[in-house]
């Protein structure tokens, strides 16, 4: 098993959807949207931005 990257958490509050991207570093990015969908999607770009080679 490799290195952890990051930890997701998604919540919803009324319509809005949360996504909340924890890194190891400490840095916590927080992401919304009322789309479930656009929110999963906003989460995916964030991390491969962040990951990718």
């Amino acid at each position: 098993m490799g290195d952890k990257l990051a930890e997701v958490e998604i919540s919803k509050d009324g319509e809005m959807y949360y996504a909340k991207i924890f890194l190891p570093t400490g840095e916590v990015m927080t992401l919304e949207n009322e789309d479930f969908e656009e929110v999963l999607e906003q989460v995916a770009n964030d991390l491969q931005d962040r990951f990718s080679s």
